[in-house]
């Protein structure tokens, strides 16, 4: 199953690239010629590159290999380069694969969605392709620890106000990884409890108070307006990963 395309002016051409590219050897890949290429009418007028697809062989072409050709493509597809940084496995069965592009924050895109959308349709080929289920999870730029530290410190002064005030709070939608963060996030504050709400992949958190009066008083105090606005260190992020929304009960 393909795995990588190649424009390049002939095969001999095409197999250097993807080898170069993929890190690999020559017999673990297979190469299909879909277009050749072309010189013109009688040998004049602008010469057309030639387009090869790579093919991974079930069994034989290593993981990391199909890894680096399916997120190729994908991106590819999209308009943007990307390089294969580095990958590790962080625990049995799940792998970290570090991605570099001058496109970082087009590929992160707004609270992470892009990079998320990538990730799930990289894991579907991957398990097509191989007929396995391996977990793979992309990052770019550091983004997965910096949004990690923000959604922390976002939920704690949260739930700081909640406790506070005795006014509830409901965050916008997150996945399954992020909604945990919140949860450990609080889980030692005393005076509030976290709920998930909705269905499917992205749910809501509810925060809200579950003690009598005020909780002793903190050593920092937050107005209602500065909730939520916690600096984050986008990098290259053209959303300029804003913090997370939340409402009231009712609404506000």
């Amino acid at each position: 199953m393909q795995i990588l395309e190649i424009h390049a002016p002939g095969e001999k051409e095409a197999l250097e690239q993807a080898l170069r590219y993929l890190n690999t050897d020559a017999s673990l890949i297979e190469l299909s010629v879909i277009k050749k290429s072309s010189s013109g009418f009688l040998g004049f007028g602008p010469k057309s590159l030639g387009i090869y697809h790579i093919n991974a062989i079930r069994g034989k072409t290593p993981l990391m290999v199909i890894i680096r050709g399916v997120v190729a493509t994908l991106l590819g597809y999209m308009g943007y380069s990307v390089v294969v940084k580095d990958y590790r496995e962080i625990e049995e069965g799940k792998l970290m694969v570090e991605l570099e592009s001058a496109h970082a924050g087009y590929i992160i895109g707004k609270h992470g969605r892009t990079l998320e959308a990538l990730q799930f349709l990289t894991n579907l080929i991957v398990e097509k392709i191989t007929g396995e289920q391996p977990k793979i999870l992309l990052d770019i730029e550091n983004y997965r620890e910096r949004r990690a530290k923000h959604l922390t410190e976002v939920a704690r002064k949260i739930g700081e106000y909640v406790a506070r005030t005795g006014k509830s709070r409901l965050l916008d939608p997150l996945n399954p990884y992020e909604r945990r963060l919140v949860h450990l996030a609080l889980q030692d504050n005393e005076h509030v409890k976290t709920e998930s709400e909705g269905s499917g992949t992205y749910k809501r958190i509810r925060i809200f108070r579950i003690t009598e009066g005020p909780p002793p008083a903190s050593e920092e105090t937050f107005i209602e307006e500065n909730i939520g606005n916690v600096a984050f260190e986008a990098g290259q992020d053209p959303e300029g990963a804003e913090d997370i929304d939340f409402t009231s009960e009712d609404g506000r």
